[in-house]
């Protein structure tokens, strides 16, 4: 008899393992109903990665993948190219107005997975002038792949916060620090401007692929 056959009081008798899948375990803070306990997922890696997602706004504002609003905020995001798009309102040249930062696999938290190996994934806020800006209307279509923003201009780096108005609730300086610990950067407009659209082309690169 194995040693599975042995633990007859054990959850290890229903353990699984899986060449094709992978096994997610969340801990701690990750779980839904709260801190404590453990969830399970088993995931297929053929379909994506699950990025982790990080995000600081000034104000109001809305976040797109692929023309839709991201169902979660670790969505699993399929190989191939990719677009993320931000809408945010009223810009102050002054301080920053977008940072960003997704991950695969994450720092923190930690996600303990086994099975088939995966290729690692980041994409962070830079001014590297792939983060194009617009303050005019773009019409339809903006928030997909093939969007023409030639034209568009390119974000700059910008790392100051506009000051909260309660200062005793600045959940907007927690939410950039957070950002920044994972390797984003604050970035800016140089003119005021009442809308500002945001658009962000990436990659999901498989193992195999050059």
């Amino acid at each position: 008899m194995d040693e599975r056959g042995l633990k007859l009081n054990s959850l290890a008798r229903y353990s699984k393992s899986s060449s094709m899948f992978v096994l997610e375990e969340y801990g701690h803070c990750e779980v839904p109903a709260g801190c404590g306990g453990v969830v399970l997922r088993w995931r297929n890696p053929r379909d994506g990665v699950p990025l982790r997602m990080h995000l600081y706004m000034n104000g109001d504002g809305a976040i797109y993948l692929d023309g839709e609003p991201p169902p979660s905020g670790i969505p699993v995001v399929s190989f191939g190219e990719h677009v993320l798009a931000f809408e945010l309102a009223l810009a102050d040249p002054a301080y920053a107005v977008l940072s960003f930062a997704a991950a695969f696999p994450p720092e923190w938290p930690r996600v303990n997975a086994t099975g088939p190996d995966e290729p690692s994934v980041s994409v962070v806020s830079a001014a590297d002038g792939t983060w194009k800006y617009t303050t005019r209307d773009p019409g339809e279509g903006w928030t997909s792949s093939g969007f023409d923003d030639a034209l568009w201009r390119p974000m700059v780096a910008n790392e100051e916060l506009q000051p909260p108005e309660d200062p005793d609730r600045d959940t907007g300086r927690w939410r950039f620090q957070a950002v920044q610990r994972h390797g984003g950067t604050g970035l800016g407009v140089p003119e005021p401007a009442a809308r500002v659209w945001v658009r962000k082309t990436f990659e999901v690169r498989g193992l195999g692929d050059a």
